[in-house]
């Protein structure tokens, strides 16, 4: 026999995981964690293109970010030491909600540039002003790696990451869809 007190809790447990997000819930159980892990460093000298990172390479600031939405400033960017002359990466999995064609956009100063499943999918390289570049491609839901660069060369720093697709208007990737795996 169940007690009625048990069974109310037994009830307002399985309401709650009823409840909960899908993209929350997946992501517990499949070990990932919120949030894209974002690698930051400082390169020292004038960064006009993208840098090949040798694989000793430690980043010089590491964390995990929400969401990519910075947009372009003066002096120290993204709530970080860095100003000028710097590179970050952001990795981690995209979460993709239905089967369809999704169009991604880098609107950055200076370069940036999408990986989804290690294919290119938006290329916005260069140094200039906020810009914004974009690139289509058909994907099934699911979880599906992503990598974000950017690099800052001088004057004005950032950098924002949208999409758009099936049922969604262009928006900032909210942090309901970026998924990252804890380091050891």
């Amino acid at each position: 026999m169940i007690r009625p007190h048990i069974k109310v809790l037994c009830t307002l447990s399985l309401t709650a995981l009823v409840l909960l997000p899908a993209s929350i819930g997946q992501a517990q159980n499949d070990g990932l964690k919120p949030g894209l892990q974002g690698e930051y460093f400082d390169r020292l000298v004038e960064v006009t293109e993208f840098p090949v990172l040798s694989d000793t390479e430690k980043a010089d600031l590491s964390r995990v970010d929400a969401t990519i939405d910075w947009e372009s400033v003066e002096g120290p960017a993204f709530n970080t030491p860095f100003a000028d002359f710097f590179y970050a990466r952001w990795t981690g999995k995209i979460r993709i909600p239905r089967d369809g064609e999704y169009t991604f956009f880098t609107e950055s100063d200076d370069g940036s540039r999408v990986f989804i499943n290690g294919r290119p999918v938006v290329d916005n390289g260069g140094t200039h002003g906020m810009e914004e570049k974009s690139g289509k491609v058909e994907l099934k839901a699911g979880d599906h790696d992503l990598k974000v660069d950017f690099f800052e060369n001088s004057a004005g720093a950032g950098c924002r990451f949208r999409w758009s697709g099936p049922g969604i208007e262009k928006q900032i990737v909210p942090a309901a869809a970026l998924f990252h795996a804890p380091k050891d």
